[in-house]
C-alpha cells in the first residue's frame, strides 16, 4: 500500500495538482512555491519543474498506483485519495496537451536536436520542429 504525504505537504500536491488542472505553467507554480517558501519534497528550499510534474502524474493521489496511462478507472481507489479523479484527470490533459506545460517544455529540450538534424534546408528544419512539438 502506498503512504500519502501527511498535512501540510498533501496540501501542497492538492494545491500543485489543482493548479496544473487550471493550466497554470509549471514554472509559475514553482515559483510561486520558492517565494512563499513551501519545502521541496526532500526538504529543501528548491523546487524544480520535474518535481511538480512528478506530483502532478502520480496516482497515488488518487488513491491507485502505476502507469497513469493504464489504470482502470472503472476500479474503486485501493486508498482514500487526495483529489478527485476529475481533476487528476484534468492535470493529465493540461500536462499532456498540444499547450501543455509538459509537452513545451519536452520539445524546447528537443530543439537542438531538431536543429543538428535538419539537412534538407529550412523545409526540413520545419518538419523536423513540427513533428517534435505536435507528436510529443
Amino acid at each position: 500500500m502506498t503512504q500519502l504525504p501527511a498535512e501540510p505537504q498533501a496540501s501542497v500536491a492538492r494545491e500543485i495538482i489543482s493548479r496544473v488542472a487550471q493550466g497554470q505553467p509549471v514554472a509559475r507554480i514553482r515559483r510561486e512555491l520558492e517565494g512563499r517558501e513551501v519545502p521541496a519534497p526532500r526538504g529543501g528550499a528548491r523546487w524544480s519543474s520535474s518535481v511538480i510534474q512528478d506530483i502532478a502524474r502520480n496516482p497515488a493521489y488518487v488513491g491507485r498506483d502505476g502507469d497513469p496511462d493504464d489504470i482502470d478507472w472503472s476500479v474503486k481507489p485501493r486508498w482514500t485519495p487526495l483529489v478527485p479523479d476529475d481533476l487528476f484527470l484534468t492535470a493529465q490533459r493540461a500536462l499532456a496537451g498540444p499547450n501543455g506545460s509538459a509537452s513545451r517544455h519536452h520539445a524546447i529540450g528537443l530543439l537542438p536536436y531538431a536543429l543538428l538534424c535538419c539537412r534538407d534546408g529550412l523545409d526540413g528544419c520545419i518538419k523536423v520542429i513540427h513533428d517534435l512539438v505536435v507528436t510529443r
